[in-house]
């Protein structure tokens, strides 16, 4: 199992205990840009971090004291010089955001993630002699159109591109990206390369996207559960680390929790926004929820290929158990801001919206990991979608190395030095609170994953919640009658990969 991350985020978490949150530490990262309300107040404090030593090896030097903490994270690389090259950045405008800015950013602002971002971008200019340029066609359907213009001219008019999910995995497997698994530098049993990520958009020996920890999107957009702790405590309920710790945090457990608990304050006989509410979430948390159950309709051979497997049991459990949860008086459907009016108390949401919204409000909030289907699941999966990134198929022989080097030195910064103070910011600097959700949040980092089913055309059976929770047909006969389609759907998306 890969490790780091619980050990930066614990030590992190640590230092803020006994130091100012007002006087911002020297760092090894940079900055993070927001998204359109994703806004921070330049009196927050950037978190201290693990530091570089004078080589710039993010994590170098820490705990020098202890002779039982674990070596310092490197990347490996050394610090060759590669003579000013200019690596320059398809972004695309996405979600009122550049999507470059979730790499790097090119100024101090007094945000802390943003100027970690920057920090970044500095130790990786001047570590590699280097610069970054970025190209900024428009929408993420110009970017992708520039793309494959780039591709077929045969030109060389960017190194990288971060991208829409669908639209960059669509364009490797219409034949434009380059082969990750090529790239000699990349080493994927590092830990800023979750082991999911690379298994849900591979297939046998290749991988045409990566959802990695280079950007801070993944994990932004990773789907988690969070509770009002005042509204548990007022109903005189546990708050369920310990049943998260022990396994125990399941579908059927959540519904335990939550069936019964809603008011009907404004007596209208049905729970809406003016109600005390057990529960909310929106579709787009829904496939994401069938992640986290770990109930697929597509299994992985010994080859690491995708095939057709529908266990109609578990399906079939899982749509029932979405059912008993989400049909109910205890559920509404909703914007997931609902949650920062303190009204709620259980939300499935996704981190950004903490980041976002839920810090600035007044709700005494908690991070949970999705259920698992039952005790039997092995693990808590958490599910994101992401900004993926992608190198042209036209990349040079001389340019891989550099390219390679380049991209996985700031996925191992970004990793050491971002993602803490990217976290801790969603934790809203509640000391007395924070170590039982920086232990949540690191086993949502630790485990996180992308869907196969999602990113590569939607394939059929990838939102099953939406497709079979709120109809009435028998879940064995909408699987059966469409299992030729989802076969051949599967065929055509596979022979991209196996060609």
């Amino acid at each position: 199992m890969k490790h780091g991350f619980l050990r930066a985020l614990t030590l992190t978490l640590a230092a803020l205990l006994l130091l100012s949150l007002s006087v911002p530490l020297a760092s090894c990262s940079s900055k993070n840009p927001a998204d359109a309300d994703e806004t921070s107040s330049a009196n927050d404090a950037a978190s201290p971090q693990p530091q570089a030593d004078a080589s710039g090896v993010p994590g170098a030097g820490a705990e020098e004291e202890d002779d039982t903490a674990e070596p310092p994270l490197d990347d490996g690389l050394g610090n060759p010089d590669l003579g000013g090259y200019d690596f320059r950045i398809l972004s695309c405008y996405f979600n009122d955001l550049d999507t470059w800015r979730y790499l790097l950013f090119d100024e101090i602002t007094g945000t802390p993630l943003n100027d970690q971002l920057y920090q970044t971008k500095d130790n990786l200019e001047n570590r590699f002699n280097i610069k970054f340029s970025m190209i900024e066609p428009g929408d993420d359907g110009a970017a992708q159109g520039a793309f494959i213009q780039s591709v077929t001219g045969g030109d060389d008019a960017f190194d990288m591109h971060i991208g829409k999910d669908w639209r960059t995995c669509e364009l490797g497997i219409k034949g434009y990206c380059y082969n990750l698994f090529d790239i000699d530098p990349f080493d994927f049993e590092k830990p800023w390369w979750p082991d999911e990520t690379v298994r849900q958009l591979s297939v046998g020996k290749k991988m045409f996207a990566a959802s990695n920890y280079a950007s801070y999107c993944g994990i932004h957009w990773t789907r988690v559960m969070v509770m009002n702790k005042d509204l548990l405590a007022n109903l005189q309920i546990d708050l369920p680390y310990e049943t998260v710790r022990e396994g125990r945090w399941t579908l059927d457990e959540l519904y335990r929790v939550t069936n019964g608990i809603s008011v009907d304050e404004n007596g209208n006989g049905q729970c809406d926004r003016d109600d005390t509410l057990a529960l909310v979430g929106y579709d787009h948390t829904y496939y994401c929820i069938q992640e986290a159950a770990a109930v697929s309709a597509y299994a992985r051979d010994e080859n690491n290929v995708p095939f057709l497997n529908l266990d109609v049991e578990r399906i079939d459990g899982f749509v029932g158990k979405m059912r008993a949860l989400l049909t109910g008086n205890d559920y509404l459907e909703a914007d997931t801001a609902l949650f920062a009016d303190g009204k709620t108390v259980f939300s499935f949401c996704e981190i950004r919206d903490a980041y976002n919204i839920y810090r600035n409000s007044d709700v005494r909030y908690g991070f949970l990991p999705q259920p698992k289907y039952d005790e039997l699941q092995e693990k808590y999966i958490a599910c994101c979608t992401d900004t993926p990134w992608a190198l042209p198929k036209t990349l040079a022989p001389a340019q891989e190395e550099i390219v390679g080097t380049v991209l996985e030195a700031m996925s191992c910064y970004n990793y050491v030095n971002m993602l803490p103070v990217y976290l801790e910011s969603t934790l809203k600097s509640r000391l007395a609170d924070e170590p039982d959700d920086a232990e949540m949040l690191s086993i949502i980092a630790d485990n996180r994953t992308i869907s196969f089913a999602y990113s590569f055309g939607k394939l059929t059976y990838n939102n099953l919640i939406s497709d079979c929770v709120f109809a009435s047909f028998e879940t064995a006969s909408y699987l059966k009658r469409s299992e030729r389609m989802a076969a051949k759907t599967l065929e055509k998306t596979l022979s991209k990969f196996l060609d």
